[in-house]
């Protein structure tokens, strides 16, 4: 297949798949929009219990990636590179090489495994602590819990 071809090709791919998920797409976008314009955090486990969560400090490790901050990527949550390389892989595997991403699959297991391990070793080691792994006490279980106390 010519270059051309080819690129024309992961074009007509990357249309279709952003329209497959025009749904989630807007979803996000209103949530995100409202998170960050009406409440103190975009993370749905943060505002609801007030701890952090297994991905916390990704968004924020994130821009600073994008930032080219790594030590301060690498500080928030390391487990940015892996999301980063398996993103990259995605890209090059669907849209450059069109081959299978099912392959994947078995990598973004392992990096959820060690996040979930990586977490629980945070929560002993640091919680409450600094940002990330810090506690916010206007979340909603606290807020319920309070207005109960009022009530009885």
């Amino acid at each position: 297949m010519s270059r051309k071809k080819r690129l024309m090709e992961s074009i007509r791919m990357i249309k279709a798949d952003l329209w497959s998920i025009r749904y989630v797409i807007l979803v996000l976008a209103v949530y995100f929009f409202l998170a960050w314009n009406f409440f103190y955090s975009s993370c749905p486990f943060v505002m609801v219990t007030g701890l952090p969560c297994p991905g916390c400090g990704l968004s924020r490790a994130g821009f600073c990636l994008l930032r080219g901050e790594f030590a301060d990527a690498w500080y928030l949550n390391p487990f940015i590179y892996g999301i980063a390389f398996l993103a990259a892989a995605f890209v090059i595997r669907r849209y450059v090489l069109q081959k299978e991403v099912r392959s994947l699959q078995k990598w973004l297991i392992l990096l959820l495994a060690g996040m979930l391990v990586f977490y629980i070793y945070r929560m002993i080691r640091y919680f409450p602590g600094e940002p990330p792994m810090s506690y916010y006490p206007g979340n909603l279980l606290n807020r319920i819990y309070q207005a109960l106390g009022r009530i009885m």
